[in-house]
């Protein structure tokens, strides 16, 4: 399962152009919990299981209703809420690009480092949904998104091409 979200900035025709463009020509940057070991999970009751990360982070961020788990968006909601910031950042590399002081690659690198750095601190700082009064228990936090540690360690990005 895949989150997918962009940089739009409404009402700004040449800047969405721009970073259309870009990205046709360069590629772009992904946010993400990328493949990997699976995820232990020590159920109390009912022994171990296992569940890749990219599905569990999935479930977080869109929220699993048959199963009675509710969206918890870390990804669209930081990535939204950290647009402007990623648009205003790209809107000042085009002079650097322009004279070569810089590339769109390195660009797409240091807006990667960013978005997943935003992404795991909103991780522990953002407003979700209340966990349960039986998840506190079992946990012993009622802090959402956060168990092991291992979710938020695995957010990383890529460049792609």
């Amino acid at each position: 399962m895949k989150v997918k979200a962009s940089i739009v900035q409404k009402g700004n025709w040449f800047f969405n152009k721009l970073v259309s463009q870009a990205t046709k020509l360069t590629g772009h940057a992904e946010v993400g919990v990328f493949g990997g070991k699976p995820h232990i999970t020590d159920l109390k009751q009912g022994g171990k299981r296992s569940i890749d990360m990219p599905d569990l982070a999935a479930i977080h961020e869109y929220g699993a209703p048959g199963r009675n788990i509710p969206e918890r968006s870390f990804f669209r909601a930081s990535l939204q809420l950290n647009q402007s910031k990623y648009g205003q950042y790209l809107m000042g590399q085009i002079k650097p690009m322009l004279l070569g002081k810089s590339t769109m690659a390195a660009t797409w690198q240091f807006l990667g480092q960013e978005a997943q750095a935003d992404v795991q601190t909103y991780m522990i700082n953002g407003k979700f949904v209340p966990l349960k009064p039986k998840t506190i228990k079992r946990k012993g936090s009622s802090k959402p998104l956060i168990d092991t540690g291992q979710l938020r360690q695995r957010v990383s990005y890529r460049v792609v091409k």
